[in-house]
């Protein structure tokens, strides 16, 4: 079995629970609460700053240009379009988008963030892929399990949002999933099993965290003993 299958086989659990969390199913029926919009936007902002830091990382650690390409294609990706899913979430809510733009990381973000940070620092090309693969390869499966069951109808507000996402296999972001899932493949030929056991935990750690992150929107979980109000975003931790 090739590794990415194995790694897709253990996290099935993972992305079944992701399919089904409360968050999901109110994409799929088009009702969700403007507080878990805001709060996702404000957070997923955040995260995707981090996201980029660490596509711009995994470019240093490329030994040719075509990979460098993919992280290349993927940063531009994130500036210039998949801030409309964002405007999605925020017409819905009637919240500006640019108001959402400060949110101080809540918890599970900034674990999140640092997970995929640990990657760059101490890992080497396939960590960061490893930990970064569950975003896009969870966000595609919901897209299209959801289009498969027809949620992408006129009615669901949220139909752009389910497109955008089940549509990036025809794009120029063609398959993405399945670049990084080849990629990894052949990186892994490089590595025994005592390293390969620490790569898959790095995706499967990825994997849960996703499913953290829509359930901190959901219950808007923040920090319970320093609240965010108190906080101010320069004192985050900046990489």
């Amino acid at each position: 079995m090739l590794f990415s299958e194995e790694l897709k086989q253990n996290a099935t659990p993972i992305l079944s629970a992701i399919e089904d969390h409360p968050f999901v199913q109110g994409i799929a029926t088009g009702t969700l609460p403007k507080e878990a919009l805001t709060f996702y936007v404000g957070q997923d902002f955040n995260y995707l700053n981090a996201f980029i830091k660490v596509y711009a990382a995994a470019v240093e650690k490329c030994r040719d240009r075509s990979d460098m390409a993919i992280f290349n294609e993927q940063i531009n990706f994130i500036l210039n379009s998949e801030i409309h899913p964002h405007h999605v979430f925020c017409n819905v809510a009637g919240v500006p988008y640019e108001s959402l733009q400060h949110a101080v990381q809540a918890p599970m973000t900034y674990l999140y963030n640092e997970h995929m940070y640990n990657a760059a620092r101490t890992g080497d090309l396939i960590d960061i892929v490893a930990a970064m693969l569950p975003c896009p390869w969870t966000y595609f499966e919901i897209a299209n399990k959801l289009i498969a069951e027809g949620k992408n109808n006129d009615a669901n507000v949220f139909k752009d949002w389910i497109d955008f996402y089940g549509s990036i296999a025809d794009d120029t972001d063609a398959n993405l999933s399945d670049r990084f899932f080849a990629l990894i493949d052949r990186e892994a030929a490089n590595y025994n099993a005592a390293r390969l056991a620490v790569i898959e935990r790095r995706f499967m750690r990825s994997c849960e965290l996703e499913w953290d992150f829509w359930e901190q929107a959901y219950r808007q979980q923040d920090w319970q003993f320093t609240p965010a109000k108190n906080l101010r975003q320069d004192q985050v931790i900046q990489h």
